[in-house]
């Protein structure tokens, strides 16, 4: 991502109020060193990055964009390419007139009908870009300099046959499995409130007594929830103490109930590995518990349907290629209790290694140069004076930000 990112910027560093170490303190987004990134440079990059997502995500909007933090993604590219630059420099990386010239020479931007336009390149600087030609052309000789600085990184950058072939079992090795997933939002709701209902004042009080702090910042944490719904004013810790500690008390005992019922249902599972989402439902009938079927999960995989994120529960799923239960109630990040078992292991076709290493292996170098490249500009940004305009990166920040 941080690789695409940045081919994005066809003109990376684009346009200025006023770039350069000329600009304008008041129209700065960021400082580097005391190289400024300006507000318009900030917006060209920003939306160049905003079309690169619409590319990807069809229904991307502003509200995915804050989501996906675009804004703080923007900034970063841009003061990174100022980073590797200033390092270039400094390590005596040169660039020429002659390379600038040629740069801006092949950018599209400025040719018509295939060749430079030299009106279309003053035309585009002064009114699109908001800059002056000096200004651009100091910015596009950072961006060479960078460049040249990324190039020298990457040159010793090799792939070994071990890692293509690793890449690529991990990416065409599949299993089919089944997945049992008990949940709190399983149990159903007469049980819950009857679990609720259940607990006595004398256990509340006691719940009390013991863990007040707990409640407190369980209730700092949620106060909209336990707010008055009437609107009369503020709700004091007091007034519903009693519900919040409930509460809490509840989510203890449906934990409790899951990884008990959770146990039971592995034991079904493992004595009947065919047992059918009509059985289960029988034998436990406080949940919402049915099989799914998860057909071709790959040994890379992050997401399993039916379970989650959960990378551990694909390594554990990989653990063997024999078809069967996996040995215990797996319990995911979220603290949901999984359990699951192989029905089918397709091992990588090799046949496809052949045709297929050459991608892979400029897949992994793609990977390797991003990593390296964010490694670097981490190190170099430890070391930085970096200044932020926060005031005005908060209006990319927001759902409502102007495209």
């Amino acid at each position: 991502m941080f690789a695409a990112i940045i081919v994005t910027f066809v003109i990376s560093f684009g346009p200025g109020d006023d770039a350069g170490c000329s600009s304008s303190a008041q129209n700065y987004a960021a400082s580097v060193n005391g190289e400024l990134i300006t507000t318009s440079e900030f917006r060209f990059s920003y939306s160049n990055m905003y079309d690169y997502y619409q590319r990807i995500f069809r229904d991307f909007n502003n509200e995915m964009a804050a989501q996906y933090k675009l804004s703080e993604k923007a900034m970063d590219g841009l003061i990174g390419e100022i980073l590797l630059a200033q390092e270039a420099k400094s390590l005596g990386f040169k660039v020429s007139d002659e390379e600038v010239r040629k740069e801006i020479m092949e950018t599209p931007y400025f040719q018509q009908n295939g060749a430079f336009d030299r009106d279309s390149y003053n035309k585009m600087v002064q009114f699109t870009l908001n800059t002056t030609v000096s200004d651009y052309e100091h910015k596009v000789r950072l961006q060479l300099l960078s460049r040249k600085l990324r190039s020298f990184l990457f040159q010793s950058i090799d792939i070994s046959e071990t890692e293509v072939l690793d890449e690529f079992t991990s990416s065409d090795e599949k299993m089919d499995a089944f997945v049992y997933s008990i949940l709190e939002s399983s149990l159903k709701d007469e049980i819950k409130n009857k679990i609720k209902d259940e607990i006595s004042d004398d256990e509340v009080k006691t719940f009390l007594e013991a863990d007040l702090t707990k409640v407190k910042l369980t209730f700092e944490d949620n106060v909209s929830k336990y707010s008055k719904k009437d609107g009369s004013g503020q709700t004091l810790f007091e007034d519903v103490k009693v519900d919040v500690a409930k509460d809490i008390m509840l989510k203890d005992k449906i934990a409790a109930k899951m990884k008990l019922d959770s146990e039971a249902v592995f034991t079904a599972v493992k004595e009947n590995p065919s047992i059918t989402t009509e059985d289960i439902s029988k034998k436990f009938p406080d949940w919402n518990i049915s099989r799914k079927e998860v057909p071709g999960v790959v040994k890379n995989a992050k997401f399993v349907q039916g379970v989650g994120f959960s990378p551990k529960f694909v390594e554990k799923l990989f653990g063997s290629t024999e078809p069967g239960v996996l040995d215990s109630v797996f319990i995911t990040e979220e603290g949901n209790h999984v359990i699951a078992g192989r029905i089918k292991h397709v091992p990588a076709d090799m046949e496809k290694f052949e045709k297929d290493k050459g991608n892979i292996k400029e897949r992994l170098k793609t990977t390797k140069k991003a990593q390296i490249l964010e490694n670097y500009v981490d190190q170099l940004r430890d070391k930085a004076t970096v200044s932020i305009n926060e005031n005005f990166l908060k209006i990319y920040s927001s759902p409502a930000q102007a495209e």
